[in-house]
C-alpha cells in the first residue's frame, strides 16, 4: 500500500513538473494563466481560439452591477 501511494505521489509531481514546463515554454499558456489570475480568461488567447472553433461553447456573463437606486430584494426567512 506505501509503495501504490509513493508511485501515485511520483506520478503527480511529474505531471505538475510538465504543466509548469509548458507554462514556462509556451507564451500562450503563460498569457492564459495571467488571464485567469486577473479574473479575464476571455483575454486568454487560447480561449478566444477555442471560443472561434467551438461557437456553442461560452463563458458566462458577469452578472450586472445592482444600481444604487435599486431597492434591495427581500430576505426570506
Amino acid at each position: 500500500m506505501e509503495q501504490g501511494a509513493k508511485n501515485l505521489l511520483r506520478i503527480l509531481l511529474v505531471a505538475l513538473l510538465i504543466g509548469v514546463a509548458v507554462i514556462a515554454i509556451k507564451p500562450a499558456y503563460r498569457q492564459a494563466l495571467a488571464a485567469l489570475i486577473h479574473g479575464t480568461p476571455a483575454e486568454s488567447p487560447i480561449w478566444q481560439s477555442n471560443a472561434a472553433y467551438y461557437p456553442d461553447i461560452a463563458l458566462p456573463d458577469p452578472a450586472p452591477a445592482p444600481s444604487p437606486s435599486a431597492p434591495a430584494a427581500p430576505q426570506q426567512p
